[in-house]
């Protein structure tokens, strides 16, 4: 008997600590449970609000359609229709066939007069836009704050910009190449000259480890990361000490610090222009649907969803973009042989003037 009572002692506690955890465990799900909840019902209360001030700035509004644009706007001398007419055929080549979708993304524009003193209710939906803006810049309006179909968010922070039509079609490639032949990262360097697995690098296209040593590769690039941009950050706290190594040039510190920083933190090496390039290569090489391939798989990495979209193999497409950004590198400046005279005559005129000055007599 006494046997059997130790038995059920020993496995009560035994069990209790399970019990426990278990507990602790529900405890948790009960949680978690209760903050989706409540997370749900804020999103459901927020797209009710949403869908009240849309109603509350659209009231007595007039819509115009043009291809798959909607503006609803109040009456007034802006040139919407016109605008419009021209926005439509430049939009329509960006996103080609999933351009008609936009019709679910309408613009809310409230025409106002500049010049009035009269406090305005505010809307918290659409823009606002002076009634006497003309079509050029009622256009360019419309080009700038378009909003692109289907983009998903892993699209939206790999790009770091919205995909907009560009306003001057030379202007992004010749800012690309400028990063291509000023950035401080001996991957860029290596894209520049050629290499197109560090153009893939930089670009962000090919497999996500270990990017600190394939964006900055040298020492001295790790060190100045840490000492012009993230010195602020390391000279508090714990990491303090590291910073002064750092500074010592030991690499070993700087790569720690850079490590440390929270994921998505490193800077890339090349700005977003670079990004958006690549992507409207893809959509021209691929045809009217080839944003809609684009935005077709979510989930799957960004480089299979940009060949999808170009219909071509990665390589191929950077390759592509490179050529691109080296065939829009500036032009030199040419003086006409007027020019060279003219300053030679000049530099001769200003010295024989402080030859006569009386600073150079003895």
């Amino acid at each position: 008997m006494s046997r059997t009572l130790a038995l059920a002692c020993a496995a009560s506690l035994l069990t209790s600590p399970l019990r426990g955890q278990d507990s602790l465990t529900t405890r948790l799900k009960n949680r978690a449970d209760s903050l989706l909840h409540t997370w749900r019902e804020a999103q459901l209360l927020a797209d009710v609000a949403d869908s009240l001030e849309r109603v509350r700035a659209t009231a007595g509004y007039d819509t115009i359609a043009v291809g798959g644009l909607r503006i609803i706007a109040n009456s007034s001398p802006l040139p919407l229709r016109e605008a419009a007419e021209r926005a439509w055929p430049v939009i329509d080549s960006l996103y080609g066939s999933a351009a008609e979708d936009l019709a679910q993304y309408p613009y809310i524009i409230r025409a106002v007069d500049p010049d009035t003193v009269v406090r305005r209710t505010v809307l918290h939906v659409g823009i606002e836009l002076p009634w006497n803006l003309d079509v050029r810049a009622t256009t360019t309006a419309l080009l700038t704050t378009v909003t692109a179909p289907h983009v998903d968010p892993a699209l939206a922070d790999w790009l770091g910009a919205a995909l907009r039509p560009a306003l001057r079609a030379r202007d992004e490639p010749a800012a690309v190449f400028v990063q291509l032949v000023t950035a401080p990262s001996a991957a860029v360097r290596g894209c520049f000259l050629g290499d197109i697995a560090r153009c893939k690098d930089v670009l962000q296209v090919s497999d996500s480890t270990g990017l600190l040593g394939r964006w900055y590769v040298t020492a001295a690039e790790r060190e100045v990361l840490v000492t012009e941009m993230f010195a602020d950050y390391f000279a508090r706290g714990g990491t303090a000490l590291t910073l002064q190594k750092c500074r010592q040039h030991r690499d070993d510190a700087c790569t720690a610090l850079l490590q440390s920083l929270p994921p998505g933190s490193l800077p890339r090496p090349l700005a977003h222009a670079a990004r958006l390039l690549l992507v409207r290569e893809a959509l021209r090489a691929g045809g009217r649907d080839a944003y809609r391939r684009l935005v077709a798989r979510p989930t799957d990495p960004i480089a299979a969803r940009l060949s999808s979209a170009a219909e071509m193999d990665l390589d191929s497409l950077v390759v592509r973009w490179r050529n691109g950004v080296l065939a829009a590198r500036p032009l030199p400046l040419t003086l006409p042989w007027w020019a060279s005279v003219a300053a030679i005559g000049w530099t001769a005129f200003f010295g024989f003037c402080a030859l006569r000055s009386s600073r150079w007599r003895l």
